[in-house]
């Protein structure tokens, strides 16, 4: 199965958020700065798909997959103490 697709409302509804800095029907660009929020949560235990709850995504649109695919892209940034 490919990778699911958002519709026309459902990349409406996501381009309100802020932390989005472009989107498509099939990428989401996440901020630099919700990346690096993201990394400085993850780092203090927070779990993925709470920081992305808590930052206004509907997880489920977003898909279970597509937030485990951007822990594993950004998490070695924390790793390797990059952010300030």
């Amino acid at each position: 199965m490919g990778r699911r697709e958002f519709t026309e409302a459902e990349i409406q509804e996501l381009e309100k958020n802020p932390y989005v800095d472009d989107v498509n029907s099939v990428r989401i660009i996440y901020s630099e700065g919700f990346k690096q929020h993201f990394v400085r949560e993850y780092m203090k235990g927070i779990k993925p798909t709470q920081i992305f709850r808590e930052a206004g995504f509907d997880v489920e649109l977003i898909g279970y997959k597509r937030i485990e695919r951007a822990t594993a892209r950004w998490k070695p940034y924390g790793d390797k103490n990059t952010l300030k």
